[in-house]
């Protein structure tokens, strides 16, 4: 299983935390469809849960709450993570996004908190930004974009954004309510940021 979690090459200083605990979790079987068609899927695994470790506390009990996954890949990991670990309601968006096997993972596994947008983000935020309007929660956990100019189009309330891919554009300059090194993402890109929106209530 180590290896086809792709564990040959953890990078150094990181931990397996994030690992351990979905690998306990009931959800894994769900996922593992998903993230097992990713080259490096511990890596992709980590990575997405990072967003929902860094995220969850702004998730308030018994409010509505929708989260944008913005450039979430062909397989919407992300979105399928947070659909089975919260009671969100999630939108994937991603022009890539392979609306067959993404549907067809919903279907066998019962999951209705999840729309997907087979689109670029900037191609449907005003379509977002029209939605009844709710807690809103961005992530930018593999998104090849600007996450600055993205948020400056959209209704948000606090976001992740982890410096995976392409830093320049994936770390912001503004809006930063906390930022570090997750070790227990098994990635060389391990920086985060959780940006919360000063015009809305966080």
């Amino acid at each position: 299983m180590n290896a086809a979690l792709g564990l040959c090459n953890v990078e150094a200083g990181s931990s397996s935390e994030y690992l351990d605990r979905l690998m306990r979790r009931n959800c894994f079987a769900a996922l593992w469809p998903l993230f097992a068609k990713a080259t490096r899927p511990a890596k992709e695994l980590t990575e997405s849960y990072s967003a929902l470790v860094h995220l969850r506390p702004f998730i308030r009990a018994g409010e509505p709450c929708r989260v944008v996954h913005v450039g979430d890949g062909a397989h919407a990991r992300t979105a399928a993570m947070f659909s089975l670990k919260t009671k969100t309601h999630n939108i994937s968006v991603d022009p890539e996004l392979n609306l067959g096997l993404v549907d067809g993972w919903c279907e066998q596994f019962g999951i209705r908190r999840m729309e997907r947008r087979k689109a670029r983000i900037q191609d449907v935020a005003a379509e977002l930004n029209a939605l009844p309007d709710m807690r809103t929660l961005v992530t930018f956990v593999h998104a090849h974009v600007g996450v600055e100019r993205v948020l400056s189009e959209l209704h948000w309330d606090v976001a992740f954004t982890l410096a995976c891919c392409v830093p320049g554009k994936q770390l912001s300059r503004t809006n930063v309510e906390r930022e570090g090194e997750d070790p227990n993402v098994l990635s060389s890109g391990r920086r985060y940021q959780v940006l919360v929106n000063p015009a809305r209530s966080a």
